[in-house]
């Protein structure tokens, strides 16, 4: 049986991504964080603007993780659709520039070891939003707890 080693990567929070009316926490994922280039980063801010998802016209909240594979990334975008599910897109740049992950499938993959440590953090993070008053200062609250460190 052949075993892949899995070392750790870092999670490092962005700030906050606006897109019309939606908010996401933005989070690079890397083995060393510094890999992720700004220029990576605006392409990908770009493919969400332009998403088809049209997260413009949304109230939102979620998190993107830019998760850099190798020489490539998956860019995923989250948000809540203010209830208790996670909704998901999936960006892959393999061809130069990102672009939706074809998923058409029946059994699909979700989350690495990796980014389930955001995840986790950011359902935690949700859960307590929901049991808030769901006020402004609870968006806030929210928006301002972000996850750092090993995963």
């Amino acid at each position: 049986m052949k075993t892949t080693s899995y070392p750790s990567k870092y999670a490092q929070p962005k700030g906050i991504f606006t897109v019309g009316k939606t908010k996401f926490k933005w989070y690079d994922l890397a083995s060393d964080p510094s890999e992720v280039s700004q220029q990576d980063i605006d392409s990908a801010r770009v493919c969400i603007e332009n998403a088809e998802e049209n997260f413009k016209n949304i109230s939102d909240l979620g998190f993107v993780i830019m998760h850099r594979c190798g020489k490539n990334y998956l860019l995923l975008a989250c948000t809540w659709r203010s209830e208790n599910e996670l909704w998901e897109s999936v960006y892959y740049d393999g061809s130069g520039k990102f672009e939706i992950w074809d998923r058409n499938k029946t059994h699909l993959p979700t989350y690495c070891v990796w980014e389930m440590g955001i995840v986790y953090h950011e359902s935690q993070s949700w859960k307590k939003y929901l049991g808030s008053g769901r006020e402004e200062k609870d968006q806030k609250d929210y928006l301002k707890d972000f996850f750092e460190g090993e995963v």
